[in-house]
């Protein structure tokens, strides 16, 4: 049996959880020999409780603020039920806030105090924290979730097992995968490699027909069709297909998802098509082109379906680095301000909407991971006169400003690192919200509550938020009001407030 364990509240400190122990009758008896890294905030310590026979061990980690007591002796278990009464703690609420944290101390935190309380009701979110773009983050989650999976195997392989039984046809282990965008690659690279369905694909699709996520399900429905999964036609007739903004459908795409289920219906079960060179054929021959091979994109609609169908590449990685740029752990930092960066790949992106769609290359490049904060604006166009330090954290509330003002900001940058860090360009700021997919908006194709806080596929995140971003010559885009990755205004007034965010050429 594991000693019981405790993860104090980061706020808490030594000197205020010693006096609640010593009011509950806990004796210090050592502290670690080696001088603490914070005066007064020793890394390890030995209580001992009078009259119990019971020890608590106390490791402090000074980096994330990460305090675990580890209880043993005879009173263990009744003496770790009485501290937890008196000493703030993390409990299952407070590990997922910092789990979900967009602060990538916190989302450390969070996996540490995990691994330390062996909380297996945040096994999910540990295995989507796999999938995390700091390294530092997803090499922490795997090794937590090696660390807690052994606990739970059996639990977990019961549970599966009864799923399995109580749906034969479904293949569980889809429905687990953590994260609904992991879900809608997994389909869509299946649409990528596969010509023809088998009874393993049957059971993914049967799984993905009735997934919580609107997209999955439609992406299913293309699979089902692109690779003749007849099988599963009772499960799609089944399918629910979006038809509300609620229920994540776009206005413009409402009737056109019930529409497809029901046209890959009647083809799965045999029925043909309109006769060629009828009125309704040529109005359908986009659509069943689609269904059936690569989708030949010419306007929204068909747009739209290639983004469902089309996985997402991840791309090369960058040939080089510019001066001003270093990689740590996984994560690309401005060199002396510290602020995060994201790559766009060398790889083709559709841009635009109905009129403009066109096929553009990204150069490759490096976009701020979100827009630039107030505090480290301020410490810029600070810095860029002379040292003042480090940047603000990056993740703050973005500075709203002028055009000229998100110049001058991009100005004091390129000062401090010696690099040309300048607006993006519309197109720029496209291709870091859209990816190569051609998606709708920054999460995907499909209308989420929560969508302001996802990331794009180039990890790029905050693209929606409150405030629209200054891109070159003048031009507003994404926003709380425009989130479509399309969407950008072109203002004239001088007044006009945006965020800020910087783009780094590469070599």
């Amino acid at each position: 049996m594991r000693s019981p364990a405790l993860v104090t509240r980061p706020e808490v400190s030594f000197e205020a959880m010693d006096r609640v122990l010593s009011a509950l009758g806990w004796f210090l008896q050592s502290e670690g020999q080696t001088p603490p890294l914070i005066p007064g905030e020793p890394e390890l310590a030995v209580y001992v409780h009078r009259g119990t026979d019971t020890w608590l061990h106390y490791t402090f980690n000074p980096v994330l603020r990460l305090r675990v007591l580890e209880f043993s002796g005879r009173d263990a278990v009744g003496q770790w039920a009485t501290v937890r009464k008196a000493v703030p703690v993390l409990d299952a609420p407070a590990l997922m806030e910092l789990l979900t944290s967009s602060e990538t101390r916190e989302v450390l935190l969070g996996l540490l105090a995990t691994e330390a309380l062996r909380e297996r009701a945040s096994l999910d979110r540990v295995a989507a924290l796999r999938f995390h773009p700091e390294f530092s983050v997803s090499r922490t989650a795997e090794r937590v979730l090696a660390s807690l999976v052994p606990d739970g195997t059996e639990e977990a392989f019961q549970r599966l097992k009864a799923e399995k039984e109580a749906h034969p046809d479904r293949s569980v282990l889809f429905a687990h995968l953590p994260g609904e965008e992991q879900r809608r690659q997994v389909l869509r690279w299946l649409i990528h490699d596969s010509t023809a369905s088998n009874p393993d694909i049957d059971a993914v699709l049967n799984s993905a027909l009735v997934d919580e996520d609107a997209e999955v399900r439609v992406t299913a429905v293309l699979a089902a069709a692109r690779l003749q999964a007849r099988s599963v036609l009772p499960a799609l007739r089944e399918a629910h297909m979006p038809t509300s903004t609620r229920e994540g459908a776009a206005p413009m795409d409402r009737h056109f998802y019930a529409g497809l289920r029901n046209l890959v219906a009647e083809l799965l079960a045999g029925r043909p098509p309109p006769p060629e060179g009828s009125p309704k054929r040529a109005r359908m021959e986009p659509l069943l082109r689609a269904l059936l091979g690569p989708v030949d994109v010419r306007n929204d609609p068909s747009l739209l379906l290639y983004a469902l169908t089309t996985p997402v590449d991840p791309g090369p990685r960058p040939a080089s680095f510019p001066e001003a740029l270093v990689e740590r752990e996984g994560t690309y930092r401005l060199r002396r301000s510290g602020l995060e960066a994201r790559w766009v790949p060398p790889v083709e992106h559709w841009l635009g909407t109905e009129g403009t769609l066109r096929r553009v290359k990204s150069p490759g490049y490096f976009v701020a991971r979100v827009p630039v904060s107030r505090a480290a604006a301020a410490w810029a166009l600070a810095a860029s006169q002379g040292p003042v330090g480090m940047a603000g954290r990056d993740a703050e509330e973005a500075l709203p400003c002028t055009r000229v003002e998100a110049e001058q900001v991009c100005a004091a940058l390129a000062r401090i690192e010696g690099a040309e860090l300048r607006l993006p360009s519309s197109e720029e700021w496209e291709m870091a919200a859209r990816g190569p997919d051609g998606r709708l908006f920054p999460w995907g194709n499909s209308m989420m509550e929560d969508g302001a806080s996802r990331a794009s596929p180039w990890g790029v995140e905050k693209l929606v938020a409150s405030l629209p971003q200054w891109a070159q010559g003048g031009v507003l885009c994404g926003g709380r009001e425009q989130p479509l990755c399309s969407s950008r205004r072109e203002v004239a007034a001088e007044n006009e407030v945006g965020a800020v965010r910087w783009v780094l050429a590469t070599p």
